[in-house]
């Protein structure tokens, strides 16, 4: 009687059960036309554009624990939808791979139709309306031959009264090549997410580095791989730092004098200091060795990196080491610069500058060498909790300053730039649909795109050319398409003179 009962409620629910299996087949088909809509598109940009903003809106980078440090409310949400790094959360990764299908899907549907034949109504709406002084068979044959031969216009439609002819990339494929063009861009988007790594590395003259970085792409670091060795080595010939005059404003104190700057009744005053130089450019002179030979050499600097084996490679900055020595000590102290050092004898820290060495562009428009120095700085009490430190002197290469009675003496220092490396399979693919992408949408805002439509009537016993121009595109004219089309066809005309006055 159970398995009575159990077979008479399967036997019921069957038609449920076709019914839910039938939708299940529907599914595919459903969810494909929906993608291939205008309207989904439109749906997707605005979500996306919402997106955007929620992006401006919480700082991107931002540290959702010293957000909820700070007193910042939300928290919960913050995290769930990962909003201080919202353009990598999956909520926006899975709207932009929509978006993408849809482009996809939407320039696969349209991409058949532009070689259909395209159907035109049996009469249009005229424009513009002449007469001829051809007959009806001579008006025919000549208009076709002045939009074919002399205008440059191609047959689309011959079957009905009215003859259509075009001229320009139709708005069909330029259509069609936008969505190319932003599917390209999307596919270089995905393989810059998908593999794509930077690394930092520090280059010692003369000594060879092999490029091996560490980091690694998001989807080689699930299976917890390194990029692994390049198969190259970067070789640094030269580093070279180059530094400009930075003068300070000298901002007087009393309020007459600040007033008097103010209105222009007083110049400004400015004071050069010993450390009033600030870095103008850095550049490394670089040799990519593979094999035991050199493939490439170049100069990079801080905007023109060096580009070889899908790697770039840009100048991000320069270490510098500091070698001090005490007194007459052959044993020196290394520091890094900006650094604080213990010396001993002297009961607080000392710091030393940044090493300024290289050339020289004087604000007088001559260029000099700089004796390599560093500013010698030591802490003093302040009143506040902020740390305080007072100059000491200008320290030399091969000079000394007096410390509390110990001689503190520059023995040598070394640049090392800092490299930054770049692999990104995807930026070729995204620069070139990137400018693919402009040159298409200002061929469609600017460009000429021209479609005629003519019929010739005699019913009048006069002949007249009836045209439908439509035209597209910031630079298209129809008055002056118009006004060529009857230029061609009446120039030849008679046209009557009047006779002279008889005398």
């Amino acid at each position: 009687m159970r398995h009575m009962d159990i077979y008479a409620i399967i036997e019921k629910t069957r038609p449920y059960r076709l019914v839910a299996v039938e939708k299940m087949k529907r599914f595919p088909g459903w969810v494909y036309r929906n993608l291939s809509s205008i309207n989904t598109s439109v749906y997707i940009l605005g979500t996306l554009a919402l997106f955007y903003m929620v992006g401006v809106i919480f700082p991107q980078g931002g540290n959702t624990y010293e957000y909820a440090k700070a007193g910042g409310k939300y928290v919960f949400f913050i995290r769930l939808f990962d909003l201080f790094d919202f353009f990598s959360s999956p909520i926006f990764l899975f709207a932009a791979f929509l978006l993408f299908l849809n482009l996809a899907i939407c320039a696969y549907e349209r991409y058949g139709p532009l070689f259909a034949k395209k159907s035109f109504p049996g009469a249009f709406k005229p424009t513009h309306s002449f007469k001829l002084t051809h007959d009806y068979p001579e008006a025919l044959l000549e208009t076709r031959r002045v939009l074919n031969e002399k205008m440059g216009f191609r047959l689309l439609s011959k079957d009905n009264e009215w003859i259509v002819m075009e001229k320009g990339l139709s708005c069909g494929w330029l259509t069609w090549l936008h969505h190319a063009g932003i599917v390209l861009c999307f596919f270089g988007f995905l393989l810059t997410y998908l593999f794509a790594f930077e690394d930092e590395i520090t280059l010692k003259p003369h000594a060879p580095l092999a490029v091996s970085p560490n980091a690694t792409g998001r989807l080689a670091s699930l299976y917890r791989r390194t990029a692994g060795p390049a198969g190259f080595s970067l070789y640094l010939d030269d580093f070279i730092t180059e530094y400009a005059h930075h003068p300070g404003l000298e901002y007087p104190e009393d309020e007459i004098s600040r007033l008097a700057i103010g209105l222009g009744w007083k110049p400004p005053e400015y004071s050069m200091k010993d450390d009033s130089l600030s870095p103008k450019n850095w550049m490394s002179r670089l040799k990519v060795i593979k094999n035991g030979r050199i493939v490439k050499e170049k100069t990079i600097e801080v905007n023109d990196p060096l580009k070889y084996g899908g790697y770039t490679f840009y100048q991000a900055g320069y270490e510098q080491s500091l070698r001090i020595r005490v007194d007459y000590n052959p044993i020196a102290l290394e520091t890094k610069a900006g650094g604080d050092l213990m010396v001993p004898g002297i009961d607080a820290p000392l710091r030393f500058g940044a090493v300024r060495a290289g050339t020289l562009f004087r604000l007088d428009g001559g260029v000099e060498k700089i004796m390599p120095f560093t500013m010698v700085q030591a802490p003093v009490r302040s009143a506040g909790n902020g740390k305080k430190f007072e100059e000491l002197g200008k320290l030399e290469l091969g000079g000394s300053i007096i410390v509390d009675n110990r001689r503190i003496s520059l023995a040598d220092y070394a640049e090392n730039p800092v490299i930054r490396c770049r692999y990104d399979p995807g930026a070729g693919i995204l620069w070139w649909g990137g400018a693919f992408t402009l040159a298409v949408m200002c061929l469609r805002f600017y460009g000429r795109r021209h479609m005629v439509a003519y019929a010739v009537d005699d019913t009048d016993g006069m002949v007249c050319l009836n045209l439908h121009i439509d035209s597209k595109g910031l630079m298209a004219g129809t008055e002056r398409l118009a006004e060529e089309i009857r230029f061609h066809l009446t120039k030849d005309d008679i046209t009557p003179v009047p006779l002279p006055p008889l005398e």
